[in-house]
């Protein structure tokens, strides 16, 4: 004999299968690197601030960067161009991703928040770089601090960038890269 369900608690099962999944940021890794995965919304908040970004690609980086990236991570690998963490403390992931604007030869680095209307801010820019050997990279702190992330310009300087007070502040990192 089948089982009736009270037409209210059917619905209730069905709408609990269609909530909203909250839909984060996230860094993929295969067997040719890593692959940054945005929402939808995300994305166009990025595309508002910076219409064309495209993220430095793991060949694009120098390879003693690549080398001192993996040795400061304990051998692990990580992606060199982005950093996904809740840096404004609301329970949601956000990301800081580098990268360059066709119509701007810097390297910028931008920071998505991600909210009900995510919003992109730019962090930090470095009007000059070398496009072909990239030595500027993002990481986490070696010390953990809620809601930072690193931008390493190998091998002469670090910054930790900590979102207060409604905008990003980078100060510059102890005991160096």
């Amino acid at each position: 004999m089948p089982i009736r369900l009270p037409r209210w608690l059917a619905l209730g099962i069905v709408l609990a299968g269609c909530g909203t999944k909250e839909d984060n940021p996230r860094l993929d890794f295969s067997d040719v690197g890593f692959a940054l995965y945005l929402p939808k919304a995300m994305q166009q908040a990025l595309d508002s601030l910076a219409p064309g970004f495209r993220y430095v690609r793991s060949a694009e980086y120098r390879a003693d960067v690549r080398e001192a990236a993996a040795a400061e991570g304990g051998g692990t690998a990580q992606a060199l161009f982005a950093v996904v963490g809740d840096f404004d403390g609301d329970g949601k992931q956000d990301v800081a991703l580098e990268g360059a604007s066709p119509r701007d030869s810097a390297l910028a680095v931008i920071a998505i928040l991600n909210a009900d209307k995510p919003q992109a801010v730019q962090v930090v820019r470095f009007p000059q770089y070398d496009a072909s050997a990239v030595g500027i990279y993002l990481s986490r702190p070696v010390r953990p601090m809620l809601g930072a992330f690193e931008v390493v310009n190998y091998p002469d300087a670090t910054t930790v960038y900590m979102y207060r007070d409604g905008k990003f502040t980078g100060v510059p990192a102890s005991g160096g890269s």
